[in-house]
C-alpha cells in the first residue's frame, strides 16, 4: 500500500489528505497496518483536524478491514469531549461497492460518517436517524448555516434543531464554529480555497512506500 497526504493549517482545523493506493483493503491485519499509518499522521496535526480518507483507487474492502480502518477511526473521533474541537474524518471515492462493509461496519458500533461518491454527491454512512439526516444535507447544502436558519426549512422547533445539530457535532458529522454549523465539505473546500500552509509527507505506509501530493 502507498499513502498519499497533504497537509494544511489555517484558521479552520488541520487538514490532512490520505489517498489509499491499495487495490485490494481485505483481512484485519492490513486495516490495522493502515490504521495506525492514518493515526500516526493525525497525531502531527492541532488539537483540531479534518482527515479525509480517499477510496478512489480501492477496488475491495472487506468487512473487518473496514472495521479497522473506517469504523475505529470514527470511533477514535466521538471520543473527543468537546463539539467545537477534536479530529473529524470524512470518506470520499467511496463507491457502491465500498459502502456494504462500511456501513456495516459503523451500524455495529453505533457510529456514522460522512462520505462522498465518486461523483462528489455526499451521504452518510452508519447508524443515522432520518430526521438527523435530512438536517445533515440540508447543512451540506448551505456548506454552513445558523440553527435558527435551519429550523423553519425543516419545520422543526428552534430548541429540537439545535439538540440534533449539537448531537451531529458530537457525533463528527459536521462541525461547530459558534452560533454555525458547518458541514465537512465546506471545511475542506474552504482550506483549499485558502490554500495557506504546507504540503508533508505522513507517516510510511505498511510497505515503507510514502509520496506528498500538492493539491
Amino acid at each position: 500500500m502507498t499513502m498519499a497526504t497533504q497537509r494544511r493549517s489555517s484558521p479552520m482545523p488541520d487538514i490532512a489528505v490520505a489517498s489509499l493506493y491499495q487495490k485490494n483493503l481485505v483481512t484485519r491485519h492490513t486495516g490495522r497496518a493502515v490504521r495506525l499509518s492514518v493515526e500516526g499522521l493525525v497525531s502531527e496535526l492541532g488539537a483540531t483536524s479534518l482527515t479525509v480518507l480517499d477510496f478512489g483507487d480501492v477496488a475491495v474492502i472487506d468487512f473487518s478491514c473496514a472495521d479497522e480502518v473506517v469504523a475505529k477511526l470514527v470511533l477514535r473521533a466521538v471520543d473527543g469531549e468537546s463539539a467545537e474541537s477534536g479530529c473529524f474524518f470524512m470518506f470520499r471515492g467511496v463507491a457502491q461497492h465500498h459502502v456494504d462493509p462500511m456501513d456495516c461496519a459503523l451500524r455495529r458500533r453505533g457510529l456514522a460518517a460522512a462520505a462522498q461518491s465518486p461523483g462528489g454527491e455526499p451521504f452518510l454512512m452508519g447508524e443515522v436517524e432520518p430526521a438527523a439526516s435530512r438536517l445533515w444535507l440540508a447543512v451540506c447544502e448551505a456548506g454552513h448555516a445558523r440553527r435558527d436558519d435551519l429550523a423553519p426549512v425543516l419545520g422543526m422547533e428552534p430548541q429540537d434543531c439545535g439538540r440534533l445539530l449539537d448531537r451531529m457535532c458530537a457525533r463528527r458529522l459536521l462541525r461547530r464554529d459558534g452560533q454555525a454549523y458547518h458541514s465537512l465539505f465546506y471545511t475542506f473546500a474552504e482550506a483549499e480555497r485558502v490554500g495557506n500552509g504546507q504540503d508533508a509527507a505522513g507517516p510510511a505506509a505498511p510497505d515503507g512506500a510514502s509520496h506528498s501530493e500538492r493539491g
